[in-house]
């Protein structure tokens, strides 16, 4: 017997001599007795193995003035309501030294 057969017929639902159901009563709600607080816990996770590297420090942004940009894309909704002009970010300089480079938006 299927799942759905077994919540209709919790439900008093009746099968009818086509196969389908006929809609039946709900059971009275009957709501659960408050529990309380879950007691306290100690976790049991374990702690990942070795460090995550390097600190937030390596991806802090000199300036946002430092930045460059791909070519201006116009978005516009797909009911045409609304459209606006983007900046895409194409590189950002880092206080490290480095540069992290954003791929080309474009499809």
């Amino acid at each position: 017997m299927g799942g759905l057969s077994k919540a209709l017929r919790r439900i008093n639902a009746r099968e009818l001599a086509d196969g389908s159901f006929t809609q039946g009563e709900r059971p009275v709600f009957q709501p659960k007795r408050p529990q309380g607080a879950k007691p306290p816990a100690v976790g049991k996770g374990k702690a990942a193995a070795g460090g995550s590297g390097g600190g937030a420090s390596d991806m802090q942004e000199t300036s946002a003035a430092d930045r460059e940009y791909w070519s201006n894309e116009t978005i516009t909704t797909t009911d045409g309501a609304f459209t606006w002009i983007v900046k895409p970010i194409k590189r950002v300089k880092l206080t490290s030294g480095k540069s992290f480079r954003f791929a080309d938006p474009t499809p």
